[in-house]
């Protein structure tokens, strides 16, 4: 079974942070790269963050590729002791935050065009 998950939105709300806050803070820390991405011993570390990947298409340059790292909960608690943070405690399963903000890129993309 796949482990629970957040993405930078939810884990910044269960932190009481706003998301831009909480990763410039994971980037000082040396928990992510410059593009949010997990960094050095982070990356490929299954237990504490996970790259969901996927593809939209842009309007100028077509086909791309991006990734989105998601927390865990494990991620989660050692993210808050790493920036010594309280968590008063995580979402259980039906809770609404626990499944909130899990959307695809492509859901979301907007189709631009151009007239010159």
């Amino acid at each position: 079974m796949k482990p629970r998950t957040y993405t930078l939105d939810q884990a910044a709300a269960l932190l009481n942070l706003g998301r831009n806050t909480l990763a410039r803070r994971l980037r000082e820390a040396g928990i992510l790269d410059r593009r949010n991405l997990p960094r050095g011993r982070y990356r490929g570390n299954a237990r504490l963050m996970r790259v969901e990947t996927g593809t939209y298409h842009h309007p100028i340059i077509g086909w791309t590729h991006y990734g989105r790292t998601e927390i865990t909960d494990a991620g989660l608690d050692h993210i808050a002791d790493r920036l010594g943070i309280d968590i008063e405690r995580l979402p259980a399963d039906g809770d609404p935050l626990a499944s909130a903000g899990k959307r695809n890129m492509n859901q979301n993309a907007t189709s631009y065009s151009r007239s010159f």
